[in-house]
Order: C-alpha cells, then structure tokens, then sequence
C-alpha cells in the first residue's frame, strides 16, 4: 500500500488548503504513525493474535501526549476538541481501522457518554481517569431484538430498594434473548460499559437511560454479567466483538449518569424533561460520533483512491496499433470509474469539516445538541452518504486495478474492514429516515454565493430538494387530513420519497461547502484545480438525477450536454489526479505489510505499488 515518490507527494500549497486549520495537528500525525513499525499491516495472525496486537496499538495510541490532550478537552469542553478529536481518529483509522474503531468505542462513544449524559462528578470519575489509561471503555445500545429503535430497547434497569440497608442499587436484567446486548465492542478489554436500559420504578417504565457497569476491584466481571465470544467476521478482526448477558446485575445508583433523569434515595425519580424530550436529548449525543464514522469512511476510500490513481497512471495497458500503450489511466472507463469518487471525497472534505466547527461551537458554548436539529440531519445525512459512497469506491478501486487491487494488503483489506460502516451508529436508511422528519418541518438553507459557472449546478441541486419538500409535506398531508390515514402508515407509505429527499438535501449540502472552499482559496492554480473537481461532483450529482430533472421539465437539450460535461470533466481531472490525491494523502508513505516482503525484495519493483 505504499505508492513510490511521485508528483505531489510531500508538503504543498495544496495540501496545506486541504488540510485546513489543523495542519499542524494533521503534520504531527504524519509523523508518529507514518512510519510506526507497530503499524505495519499482518496478514499471518490468528484471531487471538490479531486482538492482541490491536489492543497493543491502542495502548500506544491511548498514552500518546496529543490523545490524552484530546480527552482532556472532551472532559473540560475546550475550543475545537471535536475538531481536532476526529481528525486523530481519521488518522488512526487510515493507519489500522481496528484501532480507529477501538479508540473511537472508548473515546467518543463511552466518554462521549459520560460527558454528555453524567454529571460533573461522572466526567471526574469515569472520563478523565481515560488520560492515565487507568481502563478502557464499551458501549452497550445494540440488542440482539433492537438496532436502530433505540426507543423500544428491551434491557430492563430496575431500582432496587430492598438494598437499602448497605447501597442503593439498580439491577440491570436482560429479560429475554432478544434483549442480549450483541456487538459489543472492546469488551474482552473493557473495563467499564455504558449501558442503555429501561428505567423502572415501582414498576414504571421512566424510558431510555444510561448506566456504567464496571468490573470489580479485581478487574472481573460483575456477579451476574456474561460475556459470549462473537469470533470472527467479515473485517475489524482487531475489535473483539462479544454479547452481553445481564442477570439480576446490581449496580450502584449513582452509576445512572443522571443528567436528564435522576433518582433520590427514597426512589423517587426527577426529570426536567418528558420522556420524548430526554429520549430525543440520549440519542442527540451521538451525533459527534457519527460524523466521525463519516471520516473514517473518508479516510478508507482516500486510501483505496491513492492506491488506484497511482496504479492507473503506472500501468499500461493497449493503445494505438504498433505505438507504446497506453496508461490505463487514459481509458475513458477507468477515469469515469475514478474521478468522480476522487470529486466525492473532497466534497466530504470540506463540508465534514464545517459540521465539525458547528458541533465544536454548540459544545463550546453550552448548547444542547437535541436543540440543532439542522445539525443533526446534516451529519446523519453525511453518515449515510459517505459509508455507501465508501461501499461503492472501495468496489471500484479494485475493479480498476485488476487482480492486485483484491489483496487484503491493498484494497479488500480496507473494504472487508468498513463495509459494515452503513450499519454503524444507526442503519443508513433509518439514518435517512431521520432527516426526512427533520425536513418535513425545517431544512439547512445555502447562504452560499453561487461560484462561477457553478451557479446552475447549485440551482439545479437547490431545486431538487425544495420540490422534494414540498412533495413530501403534501402527500403526509394529504394522507393524514384528506384520507384519514394513521400517521405511521402515512408516514410508512413516504419512506421511499423521504429517503429521496434526505440524500438531494445531503447533496446540496455537500456541493455548497465544496464550492465555498473554491471561492476561498488563494492560490489561483489551485482554485482552478479544485474548481474542476467541484464542477464535476455538480455534475455527477444533476448526471445521476436525470430523469427526475427530466420529468420536472428542469433539463431538456442540457440532458445531452450533462453528460457531455460529465465525460469531458472526469478526462481533463485525470492527470491532475495524483497532484490532489497526493495532498489528500495522509501519510507520504503508507505502511507496507509484513507478509511477502521478502519475496517482494527479490523482484523488480513497479513504479507504483499497490
């Protein structure tokens, strides 16, 4: 995976505008894990072996000075701590997803968690004790019966006053197998779980709250807590996914992080919100962590594009009758393949970058992630794009590079490792789902001056999504007032028109922040650069779309045109391919594997490596 010295490779003006405010922060990362010799990729592990390596990897990771820097500011909430934390785990992830994913389970999701839902005592306790590595998280939400429905989870946490005499105490119960936590992350190594449970008191269901299940003074298991093995699976062999089975588990009350809801020592349960508001407040501290499954889904289709892009401009394959071949990199397929992923990415660059300024100043400022929702729809929209975009890239990346590319050293590694991303943090079409809701009553306005000859790509895209909204919001109309129709069915029967809208809105989204960061840039041979990758991601977008423009009379002859510019746009890119996907590198010199380095010293090398 380490493509050899070639044009663009190394710091530039480009890489510096891509990298944006936090270039030094990205330098430093280039610098401890480019060539770390505990990052070089194995193929010849068993299962047990590859865990263990892993959790070496994250010990190393987790007692690096700037990572415990990044808990600290999680812990106090200081300026841009989002920012600079998915930019570590992007990083961590492109140099072994499993401990991307690993650190992500135990920074983002548990202390996230403990932040967000605990009070200041919790953060004390449970959050900045992750500094000294004094234990590692897990996140208990999945259950064998629920995924996605967090709402109709089905472990039950009921307060226990018959332990009153010595410690009032909760007692977690998995009431039946349905209600197995499964997928649990980390939890061979864990020492501590956030659990998500139903509270209930005095045989009351107060919803959906969150508790810490630790291990003991001697680091086993509570009495009660059963850990089930789930072994192998398609990718992330690092990650030790295990179920969890609770019975008749008793843990301290004060282990409910009770932000949203508490209960006194007589059993007596206070909440400032109902129970739909702290359900909507639960589930809105999981935005972060999800827009950093987005950057990690980037960072693995990047890595899969440099591969490729290299591989294409290296290897020749047919040409003109009795002349040199060409590289295959010329072939109109190969670029139509490449390039508008390549567009894709940096779209994703810059507008994952402007989610993670909005995240950092809500946070920053002490404003309630449940009360953004535009925020919340754009990153759960960005969710879902960029894991199916990165299904798809990583699928094309080795179609274009041949027999090579389906290595587990190459390109199949990165894909058995994030193809199960569009399941991550919520499936990707409830993800859509839930931005479909958010607009039926309000959706992210462009305040962004249309750039050049972007203007009608940024219309056409603009368009798309308002007659989408206005389509959606009359059909539930109509269904519901006109028909009488119970709103779930109405609902129900709009899933495929709302899922229509929620990407037309994402892809708007992403086009505005991309043409945005054309128009800022300074350097004028690379604004004209990253100005023909901005037009061809508009065009793939109206490309992709035509037969809806069609049908709403917005194209006619253009339809021709579209496509014209489509296949004229992905030619004149392909040669400026290695400059931008050199800058988009995240380190100069991808870790190389182990397995078949000495075979491989025995043979001649190619120009560029997969």
């Amino acid at each position: 995976m380490q493509p050899a010295a070639g044009p663009g490779l190394g710091a530039s003006a480009l890489q510096r505008y891509l990298d944006g405010d936090l270039w030094s922060l990205r330098n430093e990362l280039r610098r401890l894990l480019g060539g770390c010799p505990l990052f070089r990729h194995r193929y010849d592990l068993s299962l047990d072996e590859m865990r263990a390596l892993t959790f070496q990897r994250v010990k190393f990771t987790m007692g690096l000075p700037l990572l415990k820097r990044a808990i600290q500011g999680q812990a106090e909430k200081m300026k841009n701590f989002v920012s600079r934390s998915l930019v570590i785990g992007e990083f961590l992830s492109v140099a072994d997803m499993a401990t991307g994913v690993k650190c992500e389970i135990i920074d983002w999701l548990f202390g996230g968690v403990a932040r967000s839902l605990g009070s200041p005592d919790h953060v004390a306790k449970w959050l900045q004790p992750l500094q000294e590595q004094k234990y590692t998280g897990m996140f208990a939400v999945t259950e064998r019966g629920r995924g996605s429905k967090v709402r109709g989870i089905q472990t039950a946490a009921t307060f226990d006053l018959s332990a009153q005499v010595r410690i009032l105490s909760i007692v977690a119960q998995s009431l039946c197998e349905n209600a197995e936590k499964v997928c649990i992350g980390n939890a061979m190594h864990g020492d501590c779980a956030v659990v998500f449970a139903q509270l209930i008191i005095n045989g009351r269901s107060q919803g959906l709250h969150c508790f810490i299940v630790p291990r003991d003074e001697n680091g086993s298991l509570y009495p009660g807590v059963t850990v089930i093995d789930m072994m192998y699976k398609e990718g992330l062999h690092g990650v030790d996914n295990e179920i969890l089975v609770f019975d008749k588990v008793q843990v301290p009350r004060e282990n409910l992080l009770d932000r949203f809801g508490s209960v006194a020592p007589d059993g007596q349960y206070h909440s400032p919100r109902e129970e739909s508001e702290r359900l909507s407040a639960v589930l809105a501290v999981l935005t972060p962590s999800r827009l950093a499954v987005t950057l990690q889904a980037m960072g693995a289709m990047t890595l899969g594009l440099m591969i490729a892009i290299y591989y294409s401009h290296s290897r020749r394959q047919f040409g003109p009758k009795a002349k040199e071949e060409v590289r295959i990199t010329e072939h109109q397929t190969q670029t139509l393949q490449l390039m508008p992923h390549l567009a894709m990415a940096l779209a994703l660059t810059f507008v994952s970058r402007c989610a993670g300024v909005l995240l950092d100043e809500d946070i920053f400022y002490g404003k309630e992630l449940v009360g953004s929702r535009p925020l919340q729809a754009l990153v759960a929209g960005l969710k879902a794009c960029s894991t199916w975009e990165n299904v798809n890239c990583l699928q094309d990346c080795p179609e274009c590079t041949g027999v090579m590319g389906y290595m587990m050293e190459n390109i199949s590694g990165l894909k058995c490792d994030t193809d199960v991303f569009v399941t991550f943090e919520g499936d990707n079409v409830v993800m859509l789902q839930s931005v479909g809701d958010k607009l039926r009553t309000s959706f992210l306005a462009s305040d962004v001056d249309s750039v050049g000859k972007l203007a009608f790509l940024l219309k056409a895209v603009n368009f798309r999504e308002r007659v989408l909204q206005r389509g959606l919001v009359a059909r539930i109309y109509y269904k519901v007032v006109s028909k009488k129709e119970e709103s779930f069915s109405a609902w129900n029967a709009c899933l495929h028109h709302a899922a229509s809208l929620s990407l037309a809105h994402i892809h708007r989204g992403q086009l505005a922040p991309l043409s945005l960061a054309v128009k800022n840039c300074s350097d004028q041979e690379d604004q004209a650069l990253l100005m023909k990758f901005c037009l061809l991601y508009g065009t793939k977008l109206v490309f992709q779309e035509q037969a809806w423009y069609l049908e709403h009379k917005y194209l006619t002859q253009a339809s021709v045109r579209i496509r014209s510019q489509l296949l004229d746009l992905c030619d004149s890119v392909k040669d400026d391919a290695l400059r931008v996907i050199s800058a988009l590198a995240f380190y100069p010199a991808p870790p190389q594997p182990l397995a078949r380095e000495a075979a491989r010293s025995q043979r001649r090398e190619p120009a560029a490596k997969l």
